[in-house]
Parts: C-alpha cells; structure tokens; sequence
C-alpha cells in the first residue's frame, strides 16, 4: 500500500510540475509575448523551475505549443463533433460553442497561429487540425444537400472549415465586430451551405 500511495504521489508530482510549465507558458503569451520570442529560460523562471526539468517533460518549445495545440484540439472536437455528425441542434448553438473553445485556448491559438507560418511541424499539425473537422462537414453538407456533386461537397465543406476557423481566430485574437452577430453569421452561412 505504502509503494502505492508514493506511486501516486509522484504521479500527482509530475502532473503539478507539467502543468506549471504549461501554465507559465499560457501566462507569458497571454500578456502579449510572441511565441518566437518566448524563451525556456523566461518559461521555466516563471514556473519556478529548472531548464533540466522542462527536457525531463518536452523535448522543447515545439513539442509544448504542440501538446497544447492537441489540449485545444481535443476541446473543440467535444463541442463540434456531436453537431457535425448530425446530431439534432442549432449550429447557432454549436458556433456560440466553438467560440466559447478558442477563446478558452486563445494563447494556443495565437501561438500555433503565429509559428504555423514559419515551423513546419506547427504548420502540419494545423493543417490536421483543420483536417480533422472536414469530413464531419462533409457529412453535414451531404446530408443537406444530397444533390450535391462530391467535389463540390467537399469543396464546400473545406471552404466551411476554414472560413469558421479564420473568422473565429480574427475575432478572438483582433475583435471588430460583435459575438452575437458573428456567431448569427456564421451561423447563415452554416445553414445556407448544409440546405439547414
């Protein structure tokens, strides 16, 4: 019992320590630091640790926005999986959702934003972020719009995907315009693409 319980509390350890690197990160992009700029060293100084410690957990910075990338990843395919695959509901519901996530991870989201552009592994894995929703959409538009010819259903869908993302980002990282009538928006658009 006793191996047990030091089993678990070193568990729990490392879990603290991770997450204070995580949280440090967060903290640091948060207030306006650039992803290119943010150093192991400012990380782990603001997380009361060493550089050591940082390596026995990422392999560096990439492999951290990355890990966060697949938190915010994971969040947003909770809330727009169900909708996607057809379940009952209002996209307006499920939009006001998907705005609610980016804003939650919006210091992940500027950051893969940002290193997309110039670190290729970044780029790929927004890429596959972006995949990963499409043939949900896709359903959604076949299911609506069953005359609808393939290439035109996934183009459409593509375009869907990408055009929510890109508008969600600009509004969460530079807003101009409202929630409210953003979400209506997209929701129009939503509805006119998918015969809602």
């Amino acid at each position: 019992m006793a191996l047990l319980s030091r089993r678990s509390e070193s568990s729990d350890a490392r879990r603290a320590t991770e997450q204070a690197l995580i949280e440090a990160t967060l903290a640091s992009l948060a207030e306006g630091a650039a992803y290119a700029d943010l150093t192991i060293d400012q990380i782990v100084r603001r997380a009361g640790l060493s550089r050591p410690t940082f390596y026995s957990y990422f392999r560096d910075k990439r492999a951290l926005v990355l890990h966060l990338g697949v938190a915010f990843e994971e969040d947003l395919a909770g809330v727009a999986e169900p909708w996607l695959d057809n379940a009952a509901g209002d996209v307006r519901d499920t939009l006001r959702r998907v705005l609610e996530v980016f804003q939650r991870h919006a210091a992940t989201l500027g950051a893969l934003v940002e290193a997309s552009t110039y670190d290729v592994e970044v780029a790929e894995f927004w890429r596959a972020f972006h995949q990963r929703f499409r043939p949900g959409a896709e359903a959604r538009v076949r299911a609506g719009t069953p005359d609808l010819d393939d290439e035109s259903i996934r183009a459409r869908a593509y375009t869907l995907v990408y055009m929510t993302e890109s508008s969600i980002t600009e509004h969460v990282l530079r807003p101009s315009i409202g929630e409210d009538a953003l979400v209506a928006q997209l929701a129009f658009v939503w509805d006119a693409a998918t015969g809602g």
